[in-house]
């Protein structure tokens, strides 16, 4: 226990140390808020992937495959394949786009994109990731307490403690750079941990024949892609509810800063590949974690902690410190992006809409204000224990439905404006409240309806409110025509 306490505390300490290294080296807005655009393609692969799949990927996703089997298939596919359209579709574009607008936040892209003079749509959209970016930043703080309970014994209520602590402090002291760096670091732990410990373990257990023949004669179910549905709409619900996963992706404002933040529009071919397979070696080796731990401990608790009672039982336990790093680069990973993004839609819009222009100094400090103020609400969310699956499903779901329609449009059409941009936002996000609330996520996953209402109101929205104006396409021609000499077309 000794050792690992050390290992663990070993991991932490690099984290601090990266966060006093960026402090050192973030010297302006733009360093703070996007690294400086600085990023090469691995640290934008790995950051983006890293940040988005969280302590989801070795606590959430490994207990749904214990629950469901071979119907996890579909959120693979879906997981993949949303990774992958984000990485072709939208970051070169993104990345460009922000350039030519001369921004550095996805609030500040929507407002001078779309030619808001009144700013109300920054003030919408950040209104909106911050919400959302808190209940995700919940999610993985509950994750925290999870693990260090599972691992060391500790308190939740304290371990959700540890984690908060952690990520504010590096977050604070290096801003976007530092969370760059960090999940660069963090990444990698997550990879290996999810490529070798399937292996380790079915070597171990004597392959996966014994595995296969316990679950098939214990729940056949466990091995259909539905499920065990045989009916039209119950199985529709599980397909849909895994692929609608992957439409989370064209909103998720923390992946798409990491597309913002590359040096080298150049660079993203290679991002995408690095991108892609990181995401499908890594769920590939959560779901065989979650099926052999419905074989090795039949009865857990909690199936979200299967990747540690796997840790515990079948290996020595000075490893017990590896794993506990891994699961919490993973939670970490995505707090500190969640937390600095919603910051930077704080401290770049909100805060100037009460508070005016302010020089970049001012604005950095009143993000550093943001991220721990943001940070205490999250923690106050994850007092009350869940499932951090379902949550950051929500969570997820409530960010593509508020800015995925937004965002594709935004690049891809000029006839997009304020008016349908907020309708957009709005619609969005009280569908998927409503949706998660009323229970009917039971039947359909609440990313569906929010992404076809969003699309629907910022279509109506911009047509009946008169289009874009001239200026605002005019704009738009630019961007496109900047593409177009980079090789896009």
């Amino acid at each position: 226990m000794v050792v690992s306490a050390v290992v663990f505390v070993s991991y932490l300490l690099i984290l601090i140390a990266i966060g006093v290294i960026t402090y050192l080296r973030a010297k302006s807005y733009s360093d703070y808020t996007l690294a400086g655009r600085s990023n090469n393609r691995w640290i934008t692969a790995i950051s983006a992937e890293s940040s988005d799949m969280s302590g989801w990927l070795l606590m959430g996703l490994p207990g749904a495959a214990y629950a469901s089997g071979f119907a996890s298939i579909w959120i693979i596919i879906g997981l993949i394949f949303g990774t992958m359209f984000n990485w072709i579709f939208i970051a070169n574009r993104l990345r460009i786009a922000t350039e030519t607008y001369n921004v550095f936040s996805m609030t500040e892209y929507f407002e001078k994109r779309l030619n808001d003079k009144t700013g109300s749509v920054s003030l919408v959209a950040g209104i909106a990731i911050i919400v959302f970016m808190i209940i995700n930043a919940s999610a993985e703080i509950i994750g925290s307490g999870k693990l260090l309970n599972a691992t060391f014994g500790l308190d939740y209520s304290v371990g959700i403690v540890v984690g908060l602590v952690i990520v504010v402090l590096y977050t604070f002291l290096g801003g976007y750079m530092a969370v760059s760096w960090s999940n660069l670091f963090q990444g990698t732990i997550m990879f290996f941990a999810l490529l070798l410990v399937p292996i380790a373990i079915i070597a171990k257990t004597g392959g996966y024949g014994p595995a296969i023949e316990s679950l098939y004669s214990r729940a056949p179910q466990f091995f259909h892609f539905l499920n065990g549905e045989t009916q039209f709409l119950p199985a529709l619900s599980v397909i849909l509810g895994g692929l609608g996963v992957g439409l989370c992706y064209f909103g998720m404002v923390h992946v798409l800063t990491c597309f913002m933040a590359i040096k080298n529009p150049s660079e993203i071919k290679d991002s995408t590949f690095i991108a892609t397979t990181w995401v499908s070696i890594s769920t590939f080796g959560a779901v065989i974690i979650g099926m052999l731990g419905a074989y090795l401990f039949p009865s857990i608790a909690d199936p979200e902690q299967v990747f540690f009672a796997m840790g515990s039982t079948y290996f020595p336990p000075y490893f017990l410190g590896l794993f506990a790093s891994a699961v919490m680069a993973a939670i970490l990973s995505s707090v500190s992006a969640y937390v600095i993004v919603a910051a930077a839609s704080f401290g770049a819009n909100i805060s100037r809409r009460f508070i005016g222009e302010m020089d970049e100094r001012k604005t950095v400090n009143i993000e550093r204000i943001a991220v721990i103020v943001i940070s205490l609400l999250a923690f106050l969310m994850s007092l009350k224990s869940d499932l951090v699956f379902a949550v950051a499903l929500l969570a997820a779901a409530g960010l593509g439905s508020c800015f995925g329609p937004l965002v594709i449009f935004s690049l891809y059409s000029k006839n997009v404006n304020s008016t349908g941009a907020i309708a957009s936002i709005v619609v969005g996000l009280v569908t998927v409240i409503v949706w998660y609330y009323s229970g009917m996520s039971a039947y359909v996953y609440e990313m569906i309806p929010g992404f076809i209402t969003s699309w629907l109101a910022l279509w109506l929205g911009t047509k009946l409110s008169g289009g874009a104006d001239e200026e605002t396409m005019a704009a738009y021609e630019k961007f496109v025509a900047k593409l177009q000499r980079k090789g896009e077309n």
